[in-house]
């Protein structure tokens, strides 16, 4: 009876971490990026809900790995041209994933399933097992209301990346 309910245990257990790597749970690095330039209207063909577009110059550091650099497109809603600043992704794949130079090179786009009161990750398009987390959504921990930052005032709607250089 015990063998039973060891292989049950080990099954579900198995199951569990195997759901938990197809979601991209296990962080591989941060990838930090810069705005820049003027908004531009985004093409229908990228952002069919309208918005705007602005160049990016990114870094990825991964946990192993040499960094890369990335140059990109950041598609957003109210992305005005005084929002110089920082955005800064959690990189997170599936279990086993290995680093491999320029994986981050694909456009990425929010996750539909996620619920509206939400911030959605951003799933890779070419590699669905790259999602970017950004690191707006992690918890302030027990800080008041009043203690927390204000809310940015656009939203991320996709990133589309290319490599542009490695070290190592």
């Amino acid at each position: 009876m015990w063998r039973t309910c060891l292989a049950a245990v080990t099954v579900t257990t198995c199951w569990a971490c195997s759901a938990a790597a197809e979601k991209g749970d296990i962080e591989i690095g941060v990838l930090s990026c810069m705005l820049g330039g003027v908004p531009g209207e985004a093409p229908a063909s990228v952002a069919p809900t309208g918005g705007q577009t602005r160049d990016a110059l990114c870094i990825f550091k991964p946990k192993s790995g040499a960094e890369e650099e990335y140059i990109g497109k950041v598609q957003g809603l109210s992305l005005s041209a005084d929002q110089k600043g920082a955005l800064i992704w959690f990189i997170k794949s599936g279990a086993g994933a290995a680093v491999q130079p320029g994986m981050l090179q694909q456009a990425y786009a929010q996750d539909p399933a996620k619920l509206a009161d939400q911030k959605p990750p951003l799933i890779g398009q070419a590699n669905s097992d790259i999602v970017m987390h950004s690191m707006a959504d992690t918890s302030e921990g027990s800080a008041s209301t009043t203690e927390k930052p204000a809310p940015t005032g656009f939203v991320i709607l996709g990133v589309e990346l290319k490599l542009k250089s490695a070290s190592g």
